[in-house]
């Protein structure tokens, strides 16, 4: 099955969110063939996030210039409401927490894992089978339906922006004709889209912060250059990691038939029956998406191991330079002690005491020569010359 076309305009909404909110410039996608087109650059230092998004969003939408970032509340849950024809019937509603249980026949551990509080909840999608699909991915908390999608509010003005455009690309995406594809797909494949969207910019910034910093570190050791290493690196394991859930979740949903039969909210499907044991529509969908988040995976689990190779060969140049350092302290060191035991002897002449030498004619050159001779039996024992 071939996957949904995005309109052009869609598609560069999320490359121009992606470019503000990562800080690079994102290519144009085919949704056809899924491959990247020619980057288009786009500065964000030159514009701000508001005169750029305005380029790609009417003016007179309604989700982007109502959506704001709500309080959190324990007594009511805040989101928004998509009905079967993609028309918004309501902006940050709040409902009580218990009847909005009641009405979506939830359970209080199902609302825990689409929570919109500041805690990080770990990416999930759950089914409940002919009821609903619970998504929580990254920025995107909503539940799907089969006739209506309710995506849930945020505390974060930056998030609050993010949701914005996701949800202007949602309305399009349920308004557009649906092409023999269910209304809970094309929701589900519309927060995919978003997510994917903002995994690939993000790797993007990781590739082009850590490769500048890899290719200086080449030509010289730098303290700084180590430092900002260390934090892109941090950061670059904390997408790997939320890259690694995301496409768990995926894997998992692809190898459970139940949980496959269960994403069928329109038409139910029974997992126990073999003639409705088809799932190609949903198992298209989760495929190709999951085969881009691993891509993802690949490439950050790629860059971490250049950053590693790269961190074991800076030590051992450290460790060579710390070598050199010992090296020469014990160099002048062992020199210090051969002029102190070379002048211990002619010391011990220079004392005033009776030796009867300096009485002698001859006393001087024999002095000379046992010293000499002491020196170079010295060298010979410490050098090996």
């Amino acid at each position: 099955m071939t996957i949904g076309v995005k309109k052009v305009q869609q598609i560069k909404i999320f490359d121009v969110v992606g470019s503000l909110f990562c800080e690079i410039s994102i290519a144009s996608r085919n949704r056809d063939s899924k491959k990247n087109a020619k980057p288009i650059v786009l500065s964000p230092s030159t514009s701000s996030t508001g005169d750029l998004i305005a380029d790609f969003i009417p003016s007179d939408s309604m989700i982007f210039n109502k959506l704001k970032p709500i309080t959190p509340s324990d007594l009511y849950v805040s989101c928004t409401v998509f009905d079967r024809l993609g028309n918004i019937t309501a902006v940050s509603r709040k409902y009580p927490k218990m009847q909005f249980l009641k009405d979506n026949h939830l359970f209080p551990r199902d609302l825990r894992k689409i929570d919109t509080s500041s805690i990080e909840v770990v990416p999930v999608i759950m089914i409940r089978p002919s009821t609903a699909i619970l998504v929580n991915l990254l920025h995107i908390k909503a539940i799907i339906k089969k006739d209506s999608v309710m995506v849930f509010d945020t505390s974060n003005s930056e998030i609050a922006t993010k949701l914005g455009i996701f949800m202007y690309d949602l309305e399009l995406k349920l308004k557009s004709p649906s092409n023999n594809i269910c209304y809970e797909f094309r929701a589900l494949e519309s927060i995919l889209v978003s997510i994917m969207s903002y995994l690939e910019a993000e790797i993007k910034v990781h590739r082009r912060q850590c490769g500048l910093i890899l290719a200086e570190l080449e030509d010289e050791v730098d303290r700084q250059k180590l430092q900002e290493l260390l934090v892109n690196s941090k950061k670059l394991s904390s997408f790997h990691q939320r890259a690694i859930l995301i496409r768990d979740v995926l894997e998992e949903l692809l190898d459970n038939d139940e949980d496959l039969a269960g994403m069928y909210l329109t038409d139910p499907k029974n997992v126990s029956d073999p003639e409705e044991g088809n799932y190609e529509e949903i198992e298209s969908i989760l495929e190709s998406y999951y085969r881009q988040c691993d891509e993802f995976v690949q490439q950050a689990g790629s860059l971490l191991n250049d950053i590693k190779a790269t961190e074991e060969i800076v030590n051992i140049i450290l460790d060579a330079n710390r070598n050199s350092l010992m090296l020469f302290e014990l160099k002048v060191t062992v020199y210090t002690l051969g002029f102190t035991v070379a002048t211990l002897l002619p010391a011990f002449y220079g004392m005033n005491l009776k030796n009867y030498i300096e009485e002698s004619n001859w006393g001087f050159i024999p002095e000379k020569a046992v010293n000499s001779i002491d020196r170079l039996i010295e060298r010979k024992m410490l050098f090996g010359e």
